[in-house]
């Protein structure tokens, strides 16, 4: 553990190509720490209907995001209750609508994370 202050990082998850329910991209942080804000943006837009994702820690929802129908990019909406984490803790992009008629694809979220001492 460091007793040094460090500035904000932020880390990226992407999950390229269409989209689907089942699409998840999932690392393990290297240290302890709280999300403090996230976005989300695919290269394809979704037709029809919204693109809806979670970032979690875990199973608990961080971050939600609502991409509108024929929108590109959200900022998420922090649950502050499940923004803290360990080292070790498994922190997930987890897709759960992708559009009606076309699906998005190609979807990457960037969070902004400061390191607990």
């Amino acid at each position: 553990m460091s007793t040094v202050i460090l500035a904000p990082t932020t880390i990226t998850l992407t999950i390229d190509g269409g989209l689907s329910t089942s699409s998840i991209a999932t690392m393990a942080m290297p240290f302890s720490g709280r999300i403090t804000a996230a976005w989300v943006a695919c290269t394809t837009a979704p037709v029809g209907s919204a693109l809806t994702a979670d970032l979690k820690v875990g199973s608990d929802v961080a971050a939600a995001f609502s991409i509108a129908a024929a929108g590109t990019s959200d900022e998420g909406t922090l649950t502050a209750a499940n923004c803290d984490f360990v080292a070790g803790s498994l922190v997930s992009l987890d897709v759960s609508a992708v559009g009606s008629s076309t699906a998005g694809s190609g979807m990457t979220v960037a969070f902004t994370v400061t390191e607990s001492n």
